[in-house]
């Protein structure tokens, strides 16, 4: 292994990663299909770095939420990370909640009425929007995906829940992008459908390459764009925060009042919605530039829905950098706590360490399910993950849900 990167690649390159992420054919078809091999310490710590990047940036970002609408906060926010350690929240404990069941009963994609059955009895408080309307779903005896249909819920063509509730599946397919979409969909779909599912090709397939950290971030960030309906609001809201940061580089209110103008006043969605969030995140991590407390700054600066986009953020920028380089920084508080207030079926404490280590045990499961294997690598327990371009799984119907047009 270099000394320079915990991560070994075989077979692959930047462009031939590009020429799959486009869909066109690898230049040379007869290779070996590319692979990486990464230490299991290694796994570890991008994957917890992930997942306390994903509750920093949640839980430091509530009191943002929703506060700075027509216009972004004034300043950057200065915070500490969680001195009171972690604790559940939407942001964070849905996925908690599907991960422990998930590795409790050694299936990654719960069906679906097992996953009503957990929702029924978890998933009674702290709840809101598409997730609450889909739980009232199952009390009337309604199973997901139709919980989460548009013509059942009236939150689900939007809902943000389709951003802030999958980012951790990327992390447990890291390097597998149609993997971690599809994992992503499975349980996304029970509170969201159409635009919303965009959002989770793309975040999760964002997610799952900054494991690996592969390449830079927008190189990351149009790699992912391949999981996403080339129709979609979300792409097109994904390239005009590319080209607004382009525009302003040294002006991040310019560029968000520019996606203010165009998806919020003239195309009205709304700010629970995942075109205007997903732009915001998008700002914040091209603005952040991979620095991790800038980052989830520009997060709850940018507003709208500010503690599910930091969260998301954080999740991108944890995962490329690990945790220990977030313990590193001098804003690091966090014991290594989690309570859980709201999901009474887990634990009511536990290490949010032990939470990570869960992930890993799931990210194992699925690198062996997709051909990947144990290895040892520089001499020491590692895997071997077999790489896949982002790829899109779930398209746009043909007459997608939208916002009634401004008067």
């Amino acid at each position: 292994m270099r000394t320079a990167s915990p991560v070994r690649r075989s077979g692959v390159t930047r462009a031939v990663l590009g020429l799959l992420a486009a869909g066109l054919p690898d230049p040379a078809p007869a290779a070996a299909p590319p692979t990486a091999e990464i230490t299991r310490a290694a796994l570890f710590d991008r994957i917890y770095g992930g997942w306390v990047g994903m509750l920093i940036g949640g839980l430091e970002g509530l009191p943002h939420e929703f506060k700075y609408r027509e216009e972004p906060r004034a300043t950057l926010p200065e915070f500490t990370f969680l001195e009171n350690g972690a604790r559940s929240d939407d942001d964070n404990d849905f996925e908690w909640t599907h991960l422990w069941f998930m590795e409790r009963e050694a299936v990654i994609k719960l069906p679906y009425p097992r996953l009503a059955e957990i929702w029924k009895a978890n998933m009674n408080a702290g709840i809101w929007v598409a997730n609450k309307k889909a739980r009232e779903l199952m009390a009337q005896g309604v199973l997901p995906p139709a919980t989460g249909s548009v013509d059942r819920n009236p939150h689900a063509w939007y809902n943000l829940s389709g951003q802030f509730c999958v980012e951790s599946y990327g992390l447990i397919a890291p390097g597998m992008p149609q993997t971690a979409a599809e994992i992503g969909l499975h349980y996304a779909r029970i509170a969201v459908a159409e635009e919303p599912l965009q959002a989770t090709q793309f975040w999760t397939s964002l997610v799952s390459l900054r494991v690996l950290a592969a390449g830079l971030l927008e190189e990351a960030m149009e790699q992912a764009l391949a999981a996403v309906d080339p129709r979609s609001c979300l792409a097109e809201a994904v390239a005009d925060a590319r080209r607004a940061f382009h525009a302003h580089p040294a002006d991040w209110k310019a560029a968000r009042q520019e996606i203010h103008a165009k998806w919020r006043t003239l195309r009205n969605w709304n700010d629970n919605s995942t075109p205007v969030n997903g732009a915001a995140v998008c700002l914040a991590l091209l603005y952040g530039q991979d620095d991790f407390y800038r980052t989830l700054q520009y997060a709850m600066a940018l507003g709208y829905d500010a503690d599910c986009n930091a969260a998301t953020a954080g999740t991108v920028v944890g995962a490329r950098w690990g945790y220990r380089h977030i313990a590193a920084l001098p804003q690091f508080r966090m014991p290594d706590r989690y309570l859980n207030k709201t999901r009474p079926q887990l634990p009511t404490e536990c290490r949010i360490r032990d939470q990570a280590e869960t992930l890993l045990r799931l990210a194992e499961r699925v690198i062996l399910a997709q051909g990947g294997a144990c290895l040892t690598v520089a001499g020491e327990p590692g895997f071997l993950i077999r790489l896949q371009a982002p790829r899109l799984q779930e398209a746009l119907p043909p007459n997608p849900r939208g916002p009634a047009t401004r008067p």
